[in-house]
C-alpha cells in the first residue's frame, strides 16, 4: 500500500502538470536499472449524471487510501471530451473503490438514488476500467426503489397483523405469543434491510444496520416452538428452551465491542468493510443453525401428519405450513447459493459479488412473506390445531373373536344406518361414544377387524356414498366437490387424494367406467334373450 500510495501521489502531480522531477528520476532509474515497474491501473468515467454541477471535482475513494472521500491525491482529472480519469501506479490487482464529490453524502449511487455496493477492480488486460456514474447519492431527490418500498410495506404489515391477531383471537394463546414476537422480529429485521439502501436513515441510525444479523440465531429456535404450540405436539428433541438460544446469546455478545461504538466511529467501520468478514462468517454458522432447525420442523409436521390418521377422519387446513416450509426452503437454497458464488469469487476472477447482492435481496425479499402467511392464517383460521391423545400400540394378545365381532356389528351399525362418516370433524373419540366402547377398543377393533387406520376406514365410507351419489340421477346434477362435501369430506385435495388411494383412479376416470359398464350392460341383454 506504500508503494501505491506515493506512487499515485507522484502521478498525481504529474498529471496535473506539476510534474516532480523526482518522479521523472525515479522512472528513468527503474528503466535503465532493468527494475519491473509497478502495475498501472486506469480508471476512466465515462458518463456523469446530468444533474452534476459544473465545476464538480471527482474524487476517487477505495480500500488503498483508507476510504478517504476527498483525498486530493485521488483527484479526477477532466478530460477535452468530459470524461474523467485517473491512472493509479503501482496498484494491486483487485481493490474495491467508489467515486465521490468529496465527502460521504456526495458519492455515487446505484440508478435509483439508493447506496451501491463498493466497486470492484479486477485486473484485466490493459488495467483500464471504464464506468458510468447513475446517480449521487445527494441529488437523487429521495427515489425509494421497488425493493426497500417492499420491504417497508412488508415491515409494516407485519406490525399491524400483531394488533389484528391480538385483538381477535382468544384462543391458543402460548402460540400466538411466539407468533407476535416471529412478526416482530421479522419485521425490525427488514426495517434494517432498508437502512442498507437508504442513506438518510443509515446516517440517522446506523446501527440498524446490524438488525438482520441480530435474528440470524433467534428466529429458527422461535419458529420451533411456535410449530409445537400451535399443533399441540412435541419434537424427541429433549433440551430445555433456555439452551436453544445459547447461540443467539454468544453471537450477540460477540457483538458488543462493535456495539458500544459510537454513531460515526460505527459508520466508518460499515464503509470500510472492517465487520463484513465477521458478518460472513458469523452468516455462514447461522445458515446451518437454521437448516437444522428447518429439519427438526419439518419432522414435527411429518409425524403429525402421521399420527393424526389415528385419531382423526379429516385433514387439519395446515396446508399453509407447507408453503410456509417451502419458502423457508427456498431462502436457505438462496443463502447457500450465496455462499457458494462467494467463495468461487474468491478463486476465480469474476465480479461474484453483484451476483451475491442480488441473491441477499432475493431471500429476504422471500422470508419477508414467511411470518406474515402464517399471521394470515392464525387471524382468518383461528381454531385450534390440538391432536387428541394417539392410542398407543396394543400390547398383549388380540381382542376375543366374540368381543372382536361384537364390537365390529356396533361400528357396521353406526356407519352405515347412522352415517357417522357423514361428519365432516368426526374423532376417535366421538366414534367410540357412539359405539358405547373407549377410543383404546375402537382403534384395535378398527385395526385389527377392519386392517385399515381410523383415517382409512372412515373415508372408505365416504367414497363409497360418493359414488353412490354420483351415480344417481340427483346426483348428476351435481358437481364432484358439492357431493365430497355432502359425504363428509372437508376440502377437494382431502377427497381427491381419499378417493385415488381406496379406488386407484380419479373421480372423473371411476364415472367414466362406470357409464361405459352401464351401456355394455344395455347392449348385452338383448343378446341374452
Amino acid at each position: 500500500m506504500g508503494l501505491m500510495l506515493t506512487t499515485q501521489t507522484l502521478w498525481s502531480k504529474a498529471s496535473r502538470r506539476r510534474t516532480s522531477p523526482l518522479f521523472w528520476l525515479w522512472l528513468l532509474t527503474g528503466l535503465l536499472a532493468g527494475l519491473p515497474l509497478p502495475a498501472q491501473v486506469t480508471i476512466i468515467v465515462d458518463d456523469i449524471p446530468a444533474n452534476t454541477p459544473h465545476d464538480a471535482t471527482l474524487f476517487l475513494v477505495g480500500d488503498f487510501n483508507d476510504w478517504n472521500p476527498g483525498d486530493a491525491a485521488y483527484r479526477f482529472s477532466r478530460l477535452p471530451d468530459s470524461t474523467y480519469q485517473i491512472t493509479l501506479m503501482g496498484a494491486p490487482d483487485s481493490f474495491d473503490y467508489k467515486v465521490t464529490r468529496g465527502n460521504w453524502s456526495s458519492v455515487e449511487g446505484r440508478p435509483n438514488g439508493q447506496a451501491r455496493p463498493n466497486r470492484t477492480f479486477l485486473r484485466r488486460e490493459g488495467g483500464t476500467a471504464r464506468i458510468e456514474i447513475a446517480t449521487w447519492e445527494d441529488l437523487a431527490g429521495g427515489v425509494i426503489s421497488w425493493y426497500t418500498f417492499l420491504l417497508l410495506f412488508s415491515a409494516g404489515q407485519g406490525l399491524l397483523l400483531i394488533l389484528a391477531i391480538a385483538g381477535i383471537q382468544d384462543n391458543n394463546r402460548r402460540a400466538n405469543r411466539l407468533l407476535f414476537v416471529l412478526l416482530g422480529l421479522t419485521s425490525f429485521a427488514l426495517i434494517g434491510r432498508v437502512s442498507l439502501y437508504d442513506r438518510d436513515l443509515f446516517t440517522l441510525f446506523p446501527k440498524l444496520f446490524l438488525a438482520p444479523e441480530m435474528i440470524l440465531f433467534l428466529y429458527a429456535p422461535i419458529f420451533y416452538f411456535y410449530i409445537q404450540e400451535l399443533l399441540k405436539f412435541e419434537d424427541s428433541l429433549r433440551l430445555r428452551r433456555w439452551m436453544h438460544f445459547i447461540p443467539a446469546g454468544l453471537h450477540l455478545l460477540s457483538y458488543t465491542p462493535v456495539l458500544v461504538r459510537d454513531d460515526a466511529e460505527f459508520r466508518l467501520m460499515v464503509i470500510h468493510g472492517e465487520i463484513h468478514t465477521y458478518v460472513a462468517i458469523a452468516g455462514g454458522f447461522a445458515l446451518l443453525f437454521n437448516a437444522f432447525y428447518w429439519y427438526r420442523v419439518w419432522r414435527i409436521l411429518h409425524s403429525y401428519d402421521e399420527k393424526s390418521s389415528s385419531t382423526q377422519s379429516f385433514e387439519h387446513n395446515f396446508q399453509y405450513l407447507n408453503g410456509v416450509m417451502v419458502l423457508q426452503g427456498i431462502v436457505l437454497a438462496i443463502w447457500l447459493f450465496a455462499y457458494l458464488i462467494e467463495a468461487l469469487g474468491l478463486a476465480l476472477p469474476f465480479p461474484s459479488t453483484y451476483i451475491r447482492e442480488r441473491a441477499t435481496d432475493t431471500a429476504w425479499f422471500a422470508f419477508s412473506f414467511t411470518s406474515f402467511l402464517m399471521g394470515y392464517f392464525a387471524m382468518n383460521h383461528p381454531e385450534i390445531f390440538k391432536l387428541p391423545k394417539v392410542v398407543e400400540k396394543y400390547k398383549g394378545s388380540q381382542l376375543p373373536d366374540d368381543e372382536l365381532s361384537t364390537y365390529k356389528g356396533r361400528l357396521v351399525r353406526v356407519m352405515e344406518q347412522d352415517k357417522a362418516f357423514m361428519n365432516p370433524e368426526l374423532t376417535l373419540s366421538e366414534l367410540s361414544a357412539l359405539v358405547k366402547t373407549n377410543t383404546h377398543t375402537l382403534s384395535r377393533v378398527i385395526n385389527e377387524g377392519f386392517g385399515r387406520s381410523f383415517y382409512d376406514y372412515v373415508n372408505a365410507y365416504r367414497v363409497q356414498e360418493f359414488t353412490r351419489l354420483m351415480l344417481s340421477e340427483a346426483g348428476k346434477q351435481e358437481t364432484f366437490l358439492s357431493l365430497a362435501l355432502q359425504v363428509g369430506f372437508n376440502s377437494k385435495t382431502t377427497f381427491n387424494r381419499a378417493f385415488k388411494k381406496i379406488t386407484g383412479t380419479t373421480p372423473r376416470a371411476y364415472l367414466k367406467e362406470q357409464q361405459e359398464a352401464a351401456e355394455t350392460a344395455v347392449v348385452a341383454e338383448p343378446m341374452r334373450d
